[in-house]
C-alpha cells in the first residue's frame, strides 16, 4: 500500500511536518481497512495546521490531478474575488447573489454566470475551429490568474469550465472534450492552498478573503432537510459539538469531495481537503465523516495557537 506523502516542493505554502504524515498516513490506513472497496488511488488527502508563521501539512496523493467537480467553485469564487479587487468587474447585486448561490447552494447556473464574466465568454453553437481556439484561450483567463500567484500547488491546474447538471453542448461540449487535457483539474494540496490563502486574508485582499470565508460558513449541526447543506455525508458530518465550519463540497456520479477549514472548540484550527473518485465512494456517505472524526481524534493534544 503507497502512503507516501508530499515533499517540499520549490516554495510551497507550507512545511511537511513529520507528525502530520504520520497522521494522514494513518487515517488512510485506517479508511482503507474500514472500507474494502477503497483502493489506493480512490482517494487524495491533504491536511494542514495553518497557524504560525509558516503552516505546517502533509498529504496523501495531494499532488495527482483530479475532476474536482464543485470545488473548482472555490477557485472561480476567488478570481471573481480578485477581478472585484482589480476594478475588473464591477459589483452588482446580481453578481452577488450570483457569487453566494456558486457557494451557498453549488448552483451551476450561478457558476455559469460568474465564469463567462470572469472570461468574456458565453456559450452557444459550437464553433468553427479558430474562433473556438480564440474562445477558449479567453475562457482561461482563471488559469492564467493563478499562474500570477506563482504557487507551486498551483502548476498543472486546469479552470476552464462550467459545471453542470446534465453535461455541456455547443461550444462548451466542444472544448470540454474534443481539446485534449482542458477538463477541469485540481489536485488537494492545490485546493488546500487557497483555503491557506482565504483563511489567512491573502487571497485578493483581507476584506475580500472575509467576505468568501462567510460564503463558505456553514452552520452546524446541518439541516438535515436540506438537501443542499454540504455537510451531511461529507466532512462536516464527522465534527464534535462546538465546532466551527467552512467548506465547500462536490459530488457527482464518480466523486466526492470537501475541502474544509474547521475551527474546534479549544480553537485548534486545520484545513482539511479529502476526495474520492469511485462511484461506490460518491454514494457513500460515510467515508468522509470517518476520515474528519479520525483526523480530529489524531490531532488531541495539540495545543491551540
Amino acid at each position: 500500500m503507497d502512503l507516501s506523502v508530499a515533499s517540499n516542493r520549490g516554495e510551497p505554502g507550507w512545511r511537511i511536518e513529520s507528525g502530520l504524515a504520520g497522521i494522514v498516513a494513518a487515517v488512510v490506513g485506517a479508511a482503507r481497512r474500514r472500507f474494502a472497496g477503497l483502493s489506493p488511488s480512490d482517494l487524495a488527502l491533504t491536511l494542514l495546521l495553518p497557524a504560525g508563521r509558516e503552516a505546517a501539512g502533509a498529504s496523501y496523493r495531494g499532488d495527482r490531478p483530479i475532476y474536482p467537480a464543485s470545488l473548482v467553485k472555490l477557485f472561480y469564487l476567488a478570481a471573481l474575488q480578485g477581478w472585484l479587487e482589480a476594478g475588473r468587474l464591477a459589483p452588482s447585486r446580481e453578481l452577488a447573489a450570483a457569487a453566494a448561490a456558486m457557494i451557498g447552494v453549488s448552483s451551476n447556473d450561478a457558476t455559469a454566470l460568474v465564469v463567462d464574466l470572469l472570461s468574456g465568454t458565453t456559450g452557444g453553437p459550437a464553433l468553427p475551429a479558430a474562433a473556438l481556439h480564440r474562445w477558449v484561450a479567453r475562457r482561461r483567463a482563471v488559469n492564467r490568474y493563478f499562474a500570477a500567484w506563482r504557487c507551486p500547488e498551483f502548476a498543472g491546474i486546469n479552470l476552464t469550465q462550467k459545471t453542470w447538471g446534465e453535461g455541456p453542448y455547443g461550444r462548451e461540449r466542444q472544448a470540454c472534450f474534443e481539446i485534449a487535457g482542458n477538463r477541469n483539474r485540481l489536485t488537494s494540496d492545490a485546493i488546500a492552498r487557497l483555503l491557506l490563502a482565504i483563511s489567512r486574508g491573502e487571497a485578493a485582499s483581507r476584506r475580500r478573503s472575509a467576505a468568501m470565508l462567510k460564503l463558505m460558513a456553514r452552520p452546524l449541526p446541518a439541516d438535515k432537510a436540506d438537501p443542499f447543506n454540504q455537510v451531511t455525508g461529507f466532512l462536516g458530518d464527522g465534527l464534535p459539538a462546538g465546532a466551527r465550519l467552512w467548506s465547500k463540497a462536490g459530488w457527482t456520479s464518480q466523486t466526492r469531495h470537501d475541502a474544509a477549514i474547521v475551527e474546534l472548540a479549544g480553537g485548534l484550527r486545520f484545513i482539511l481537503v479529502a476526495c474520492t473518485s469511485a462511484p461506490a465512494l460518491a454514494a457513500d456517505k460515510s467515508l468522509l465523516p470517518y476520515i474528519a472524526e479520525r483526523v480530529i481524534a489524531a490531532l488531541k493534544g495539540r495545543s491551540p495557537s
